[in-house]
């Protein structure tokens, strides 16, 4: 008799513990299985989940940690812009692009930490004379970040400034150079401008930048008969920046191009270096743009 309790016993709680024996095993905490643990949804609310997929969409997540609140800040800051004047909201990743482009346990170790940065700044965005504003930013500069006083609109974005960004130089974006032979540069600038009549050798008169910003930057390029923008340029030719030159050595046409980007606002790589030297995520923010003031912050 008392066996036959004891066996009745035993398949009870057997029957009461199977579902949380079944769950244990299949989350992969069963016999030391060293799978990813998964970021509870419930670790961070809305608002701060769409802030670290903006963070882990813009800046490589192996940067300072004060260079990647700085740039939590200014994701923070467009977002606001964007919700205010009924523009578009910064692009973002989602989690699972995320956990695809790091493996489980960077995803794991890189969320945190972009969790981090934006909850150490919560609340914090940037103004110029008390309004939100838009906060442009780049990976490299050409050595010296871009104003906007040759483009007319100096007046909108006045803390747009320009300034010493010299550790840039450091980055393996900050100089490309490319040759081409003459026919594949005449051919180019023929597919997107059919029209011109561009000479068979001399580079000088197939193209020139006339015009400069206090950067460097290219703000105009002539053509037979024709100007068009740097921007335009720097887009049929594919280059990383409108901080470029174009020369003829030894029968082919070099083109030298400084920098990764437009060249406004912040630098990416300047803002980790600074990081890399002591420089906190204010100091960064208020390097690179001129009069601003950072709210919310303690």
């Amino acid at each position: 008799m008392m066996e036959r309790i004891k066996t009745l016993l035993s398949l009870i709680i057997i029957v009461i513990c199977l579902p949380y024996l079944v769950t244990f095993v299949v989350q992969g905490d069963f016999l030391g299985d060293t799978q990813e643990e998964e970021i509870e949804e419930d670790k961070a609310d809305e608002n701060t989940d769409e802030l670290v997929l903006m963070l882990a969409n813009e800046m490589p997540l192996s940067y300072e940690k004060e260079a990647l609140k700085a740039q939590a800040v200014i994701a923070r800051t467009n977002l606001f812009y964007a919700q205010e004047n009924d523009v578009a909201e910064p692009e973002r990743t989602t989690r699972e692009k995320l956990r695809e482009r790091l493996g489980g346990k960077e995803f794991q170790k890189y969320y945190e930490m972009l969790i981090s940065c934006v909850e150490e700044t919560a609340g914090e965005y940037v103004t110029y004379e008390e309004k939100i504003i838009q906060l442009p930013y780049h990976f490299v500069s050409a050595g010296n970040t871009r104003e906007l006083a040759k483009t007319g609109k100096k007046k909108l974005l006045p803390y747009l400034k320009s300034v010493p960004s010299v550790l840039d130089f450091r980055s393996e974006q900050f100089l490309n150079i490319a040759f081409l032979s003459k026919k594949q540069f005449r051919n180019k600038l023929r597919s997107a401008y059919p029209d011109l009549n561009f000479p068979e050798d001399d580079v000088e008169k197939m193209v020139s930048a006339i015009e400069r910003d206090s950067a460097s930057y290219v703000m105009t390029v002539e053509l037979p008969g024709q100007k068009i923008t740097g921007e335009d340029f720097k887009e049929v030719f594919s280059l990383n920046s409108t901080c470029f030159s174009i020369k003829e050595v030894d029968g082919q046409v070099r083109i030298v191009t400084k920098g990764y980007g437009q060249g406004y606002g912040m630098s990416q790589f300047g803002a980790n270096e600074m990081a890399r030297d002591g420089s906190s995520y204010e100091q960064i923010l208020k390097y690179y743009y001129d009069g601003i003031e950072i709210e919310g912050a303690d």
